[in-house]
């Protein structure tokens, strides 16, 4: 057996011949290559053949291309195993006189510096590796360092973590009473709105946006203005003397009892302004029972 490594536009292909084929001896050089190489390289090669442009080297030696491939052969014996290395050249114009000579010298000059020139470039690859690690070593920890300054500056900053928690209690808190709030004014005014009218004088009416038509009005005549637990007018429309006098005394009853608790901002207001020594609380109890 025969084992022929033919090489051509970079692409290695390897043909195994037997010595017992009788039609080994009527096989040449070209023949091997065409009847080896695939569809990738066989129009180049075949457009190379016809315009004569390409040459055979073998053990840096030139080969005809129609020699038998049994006398390129090192061995012909049957009883060992023979490789052959040949390689398929393009001539290439200009260069060394006869193409052939320049690329025998180019091999020979690569084949004598690449022992030499291989382990330099496979040191080179290792820096090169070397240095990529190490940058990324150093975008790690500068990303690493840019996390644990908002880690701590930030996330986990107490200051900022007493404010959120602060603020969330104020709002869970303000919430809760205002809905407790809510919930019993609402209860208020449904039980003033089952019992009926006889509360209305102690809760408070406003009477601000009732018309003259309203007030001469059978329902409002209707009324006891006397002895209602507050009087909201007196016979002449004017403002009880008792409105009067517990706005002196203290003016938020004045409000108190001029409103009803429907007015309970207003009261509210007029306690403030009564603990700004009296005379602020004063005038505006006497702006709200006159106005």
């Amino acid at each position: 057996m025969i084992q022929y490594i033919l090489e051509f536009n970079n692409h290695t292909y390897i043909k195994n011949v037997s010595i017992k084929d009788v039609s080994i001896k009527d096989i040449s050089i070209k023949d091997l290559f065409i009847n080896t190489i695939d569809t990738i390289d066989i129009n180049e090669f075949n457009y190379n053949i016809n315009n004569n442009n390409y040459y055979f080297i073998k053990n840096n030696k030139l080969i005809h291309p129609d020699s038998n491939i049994v006398n390129v052969t090192l061995n012909t014996s049957v009883s060992k195993h023979t490789i052959n290395h040949i390689k398929c050249y393009i001539k290439q114009k200009g260069g060394f006189p006869g193409g052939n000579i320049g690329s025998m010298i180019t091999d020979g000059i690569s084949s004598a510096f690449n022992p030499l020139i291989d382990p330099i470039l496979s040191i080179a690859n290792v820096f090169i590796a070397l240095f990529k690690f190490l940058e990324w070593c150093g975008l790690f920890i500068y990303w690493c360092w840019f996390f644990a300054v908002w880690l701590f500056t930030d996330l986990l900053n107490p200051k900022n973590f007493i404010d959120d928690a602060f603020h969330t209690l104020q709002i869970l808190i303000m919430t809760f009473f205002s809905s407790i709030f809510n919930i019993i004014m609402q209860f208020l005014k449904f039980s003033v709105n089952i019992v009926g009218g006889w509360t209305q004088g102690f809760w408070g009416w406003d009477q601000s946006s009732l018309t003259q038509a309203d007030r001469d009005s059978n329902y409002f005549k209707k009324i006891n203005k006397n002895r209602s637990k507050k009087c909201y007018l007196t016979n002449t429309n004017t403002v009880p003397f008792s409105i009067v006098l517990g706005t002196v005394l203290c003016p938020p009853i004045g409000v108190f009892m001029d409103m009803g608790l429907t007015g309970w901002f207003n009261i509210f207001i007029c306690i403030l302004l009564t603990l700004l020594f009296y005379v602020p609380g004063l005038l505006y109890a006497l702006l709200i029972i006159y106005s």
